[in-house]
């Protein structure tokens, strides 16, 4: 082939390459998010979790974790779900209608490090149970995520501020976890049309 040829057949190949590339970048993405109508429970008594650790012989501390849940798992699941409501108490099956996955968390355990002095970071772990159920109350699913954060926890004047600021950390991790958890989930992924 000649030296003309050759570059119009590169010229020929590169521009079918950029209109092909165009069009793929056209199209749009495949939505992440499960085709599911979804129900989350979050009744009083979750949201209202304390957490204690300690003994007798050590500080016995409690974790409001159930109050920073209620207001972070709607947002961080959002994403995940095509449809998600918000109810505070389990619905009755007749209420489902075209509902296909009903969701239950519950807290299960909180570890939290302690500090020996001001200079010491902490770190804590909150444990979720999520419990998910088809529209006839089977479990088609449960899963525990871990929510960890880290802090520098500070000095008596700071201390208390630290403490809510490692706790909320943790439970938004606990939240985006659990998000990421359940669009990977082989059986969630199995109930959509």
């Amino acid at each position: 082939m000649s030296d003309p040829c050759r570059s119009l057949a590169l010229l020929i190949a590169t521009l079918l390459l950029v209109a092909a590339s165009r069009t793929a970048a056209a199209q749009p993405a495949p939505d992440p998010k499960l085709p599911l109508k979804t129900i989350l429970v979050v009744t009083p008594e979750f949201c209202a979790t304390k957490l204690s650790k300690g003994s007798w012989a050590t500080i016995k501390e409690s974790f409001e974790v159930g109050k920073i849940a209620c207001v972070e798992l709607e947002p961080a699941l959002k994403g995940t779900f095509s449809t998600l409501s918000v109810v505070a108490a389990p619905p009755a099956t007749a209420d489902l209608k075209d509902t296909q996955l009903i969701l239950i968390p519950r807290f299960v355990d909180v570890a939290a490090t302690t500090t020996m002095s001001a200079f010491s970071d902490r770190e804590m772990n909150v444990f979720l149970e999520w419990t998910a159920k088809d529209a006839a109350g089977k479990t088609v699913w449960i899963e525990t995520v871990e929510g960890t954060s880290k802090h520098h926890m500070g000095n008596l004047f700071t201390h208390s501020k630290n403490l809510k600021l490692i706790v909320n950390d943790s439970v938004k991790d606990v939240a985006a976890k659990s998000a990421t958890k359940m669009s990977s989930s082989a059986e969630l992924r199995k109930l959509t049309p």
